[in-house]
């Protein structure tokens, strides 16, 4: 049965010219100037094992808010789910990011257990010079 054997999230995520997963902006964090924010675009790469040829692979994704909720964006092509050699490939567009916290992305293949990611999502703020006297 199909796995995945690590999950990670990133700017963007393709395969190049010689079938190499180029994976750009790996993050383990999400820095935002203001909550609530959309995030333009993510990725979620991870790698299948076990996967035998021929298979049929089910994927599934699931978002959940520091709250407890799965943010629903507005656009139904907001997430695209491609795989590419051995890898699954997910990009996520205008996420809705209403909320400082733990984001979880979970990605499951058929009946195995999902592989979750925790994001901590942080709102920066801009310094501010301090006065010297």
């Amino acid at each position: 049965m199909a796995t995945l054997a690590w999950l990670h999230l990133c700017e963007t995520a393709f395969l190049d010219n010689c079938q190499r997963l180029c994976v750009i902006g790996l993050t383990n964090r999400l820095s935002v100037p203001v909550v609530p924010i959309a995030a333009h675009q993510l990725m979620l790469a991870g790698l299948v094992v076990d996967h035998r040829p021929g298979e049929e692979i089910e994927i599934g994704v699931a978002i959940t808010t520091p709250g407890g909720l799965s943010p629903s964006p507005n656009d139904p092509h907001c997430i695209d789910i491609s795989t590419a050699g051995e890898y699954v490939l997910i990009t996520l567009r205008q996420l809705p990011l209403r909320e400082e916290g733990v984001y979880r992305f979970t990605v499951s293949l058929g009946e195995a257990a999902g592989v979750t990611l925790e994001i901590p999502v942080l709102v920066i703020s801009n310094s501010v010079p301090a006065h010297v006297h």
